[in-house]
């Protein structure tokens, strides 16, 4: 047996598409009081919260969920009775339908949700968000199976508490542990919060639902599994231990929803099949054949058999065009996507240390790419130092062309060499003393010279030969 406290908040927007069966009783859209919020306290064998999602302007959608609701009423009354193990063994088959379904016991807590709600559990100081396993191998329907699937095992003062994640990233963590220390005040603070998140980018109502384990009789249990005979009256099996348990990640290390390997894979496949689409047929020399070609051809063949007889021996080689039609780029598709999915989950427990990894793999690669065109693109400074090499001549004058050598002693005070008659490239400035060579004649007034390093150029005749 477990006592605890079952809190249950329909946003408005869901109170007119979702009806909820909370043990014996039922709020939302189809119920007998449509209520939005409610709280009840007992002890049960099993807790049960269903939710149903209805098209209230369909009256057949109305029909079959008012079934439901029966057959949900029928199946809290046989968890009493049986226990939530053979329950799951023998009754819950693809009759029982619901779009949310939470079941605790004393020795499990059992949640099937969509992926847009997180299963959130305080236990001491600190909260955790429950992560997804994989779901049990029993008789369920479809629309059960296709939920996120939770299993862990509860204990005394544990908080449960089932909200959009959205609305938790909104607040910081130490506020959230410090208000679910108290949660006879859940309903107060929640409106307290909800009304924070409408002033901030959460502008509408959510729907929430909390569960507040205060007793679990574990001494009755105890009793139970040192006895070797007699039916379990505090539902303890093997069956339930069966079950793979949900991971857990501090909210503190960040919301986090990370879905098992396996459970990633079949979901990943399973999309993958339901949106590929569906190769176009064509037409080749093996291939199909169109609906009127058949009934020709055999006219054909029976006007001409020696000739359709060699064409059926003898048939021709597919072409490039139909080889290109033929193929299939699925499997490149799957490795990659398997590749990706490996290289981002390298460490189970925690997927915020698997992208830290995965990011830092892309760093290092794209600094090894850097590297390697800056590598190859090393040598092409020699390069250009080659050809600046090769050009710079073109500031001196050709050697070959020099008609004579005569040394000259500069006596101006300040003598400018330029690389051209005329012109405004400076190649050096001479002072008084120093030793030039005069290479040619005078030419309109600028003489060529050549300096002690070699290097040639023009100076004004009269600053060169004052006296003359």
């Amino acid at each position: 047996m477990i006592r605890s406290t079952l809190t249950a908040h329909l946003a408005e927007r869901d109170r007119k598409e979702l009806t909820l069966q909370l043990n014996d009783r039922d709020i939302g859209l189809l119920a007998t009081h449509r209520q939005q919020h409610y709280v009840a306290s007992g002890n049960r064998r099993v807790q049960l919260i269903a939710g149903i999602l209805t098209d209230k302007d369909d009256p057949v959608a109305i029909h079959d969920t008012r079934v439901q609701l029966r057959q949900w009423q029928l199946a809290f009354r046989n968890l009493q009775i049986q226990g939530l193990s053979r329950f799951m063994q023998e009754e819950l088959d693809t009759e029982l339908e619901a779009d949310f379904l939470f079941l605790m016991t004393a020795e499990i807590v059992l949640v099937f949700c969509q992926k847009n709600l997180g299963v959130y559990l305080h236990r001491g100081e600190r909260i955790y968000r429950q992560q997804p396993t994989l779901p049990p191998r029993i008789n369920i329907s479809d629309s059960i199976r296709a939920l996120d699937f939770y299993a862990f095992r509860p204990r005394e003062n544990d908080n449960f508490l089932i909200i959009d994640p959205e609305f938790i990233d909104l607040f910081m963590v130490e506020e959230l542990e410090e208000l679910f220390g108290d949660m006879r005040q859940l309903n107060v603070s929640m409106a307290e919060l909800s009304s924070i998140a409408s002033q901030s980018a959460y502008a509408q109502d959510t729907t929430w639902f909390s569960v507040h384990v205060q007793r679990i009789d574990t001494g009755q249990l105890s009793d139970y599994k040192q006895s070797n005979y007699g039916q379990s009256q505090y539902d303890y099996s093997d069956f339930l231990q069966s079950f793979r348990r949900s991971k857990v990640v501090p909210l503190r290390d960040g919301n986090l929803r990370i879905l098992p390997p396996e459970l990633e894979m079949q979901r990943q496949a399973r999309s993958f099949e339901e949106n590929q689409p569906k190769a176009p047929k064509f037409v080749s020399s093996f291939g199909e054949e169109k609906n009127g070609l058949p009934r020709r051809r055999s006219k054909e063949r029976e006007q001409y058999p020696s000739a359709a007889r060699t064409q059926d021996e003898n048939p021709p080689d597919p072409g490039m065009v139909d080889r290109i039609k033929m193929w299939n780029a699925n499997g490149i598709k799957d490795f990659f996507k398997r590749f990706l999915y490996r290289i981002t989950h390298l460490f189970e427990n925690s997927r915020s240390l698997s992208l830290l990894t995965f990011v830092a793999i892309l760093l290092i690669a794209l600094l090894l790419l850097v590297w390697g065109v800056t590598s190859l693109g090393g040598s092409e400074p020699e390069e250009t130092k080659k050809t600046e090499n090769t050009s710079e001549p073109s500031s001196t004058l050709d050697p070959n062309a020099t008609i004579f050598e005569i040394e000259v002693e500069v006596r101006a005070n300040s003598l400018q060499v330029m690389s051209t008659p005329g012109g405004s490239d400076l190649i050096a400035t001479l002072q008084r003393g120093d030793k030039v060579y005069q290479t040619n004649q005078p030419d309109e007034g600028w003489v060529r010279v050549r300096l002690l390093d070699g290097r040639q150029g023009y100076v004004l005749e009269q600053l060169l030969f004052p006296e003359e």
